[in-house]
């Protein structure tokens, strides 16, 4: 399990109910591109929009979809661990290959809870599984010990979403031993030092992740030249849509961006929801334009 894994968006129709078409096609659209796995439910899929049905539905089509073509991890999301523990054998039923587990973000919450409630997600799946730590865009993450506490408890739990600057994704590997796979994120913004410190990957959303998934490539055959040339072509979209640092960024510009690359129709919002301004699409459309079609 390496590689570039695209986090994908969430899809709806006029009506604002889920996108089967879109779902399906957006799937699709990321194997063309040559992605190593598919990942689903994170903040760019909006989950914090979605009902626990439309979550677990979310989970049963991508799974269909994907037919075992890639291995797929699903972002346990749910704030109580009944739910959680309901998500989490639902997509290990499914075929999930791992899951990410999002700690509850629940302000004054000691970490000793964390523990327990990261713990009792483990022992309810026998897949691998780990903590989703992005102190970057949310409030809540384990340090290195607690990591550490729940690896030894539950040996699969050896995943990790760790997201953040190179130099804390760094030392976090270094104080967690190496013992989790680690896949870094933030859109891309730092893929081939990702790679060079030894991350498993890279979970971006998918706006420019078939370029990515070749950039990963060439890093991986000893190409880094021609690595570092293709990351710098496309770190102006990593960039404008990591600056605000925002799910609601990536619905309202990124979720567009990658619909036209993929040949989906032009995506409608769920309320409540952003309203993009037109220069935002002007400028991606001038910083995408030499990018190759998505579309089957």
């Amino acid at each position: 399990m390496k590689g570039v894994w695209p986090i994908l968006y969430a899809f709806f129709d006029e009506q604002e109910r889920l996108d089967r078409g879109a779902m399906r096609a957006q799937v699709e659209a990321c194997i063309r591109g040559g992605a190593h796995g598919i990942a689903v439910l994170g903040l760019v899929t909006e989950f914090h929009k979605l009902t626990l049905v439309e979550r677990r539905t979310i989970i049963d089509w991508v799974l269909e979809d994907v037919g075992g073509r890639l291995p797929v991890a699903v972002t346990v999301n749910e704030a109580g661990v009944a739910a959680a523990r309901e998500v989490a054998q639902a997509a290990q039923a499914a075929g999930a290959a791992w899951l990410i587990l999002q700690p509850p973000q629940i302000a004054g919450m000691s970490e000793a809870a964390l523990v327990r409630f990261m713990g009792a997600l483990a022992e309810a799946v026998s897949i691998p599984c780990g903590p989703q730590n992005n102190p970057s865009m949310m409030d809540v993450a384990l340090s290195a010990g607690a990591l550490m506490t729940l690896h030894r408890a539950h040996p699969h739990f050896r995943m990790m979403k760790g997201e953040g600057p190179i130099l804390y994704v760094k030392r976090l590997i270094e104080e967690t031993e190496g013992v989790f796979s680690l896949f870094n994120g933030l859109a891309g913004l730092e893929l081939t030092d990702t790679f060079r410190i030894g991350c498993a990957g890279m979970i971006p959303a998918p706006d420019v992740a078939d370029v990515q998934a070749r950039i990963w490539d060439l890093m991986a055959a000893g190409e880094e030249e021609a690595a570092e040339s293709l990351h710098r072509s496309v770190l102006p979209i990593a960039t404008f849509m990591m600056m605000p640092r925002t799910a609601e960024h990536f619905a309202a510009y990124g979720k567009p961006f990658f619909a036209k690359r993929a040949g989906i129709a032009p995506p409608h919002g769920r309320r409540p929801c952003v309203d993009p301004h037109p220069l935002g699409a002007e400028i991606l459309e001038r910083l995408g334009r030499r990018l190759p079609s998505l579309a089957g």
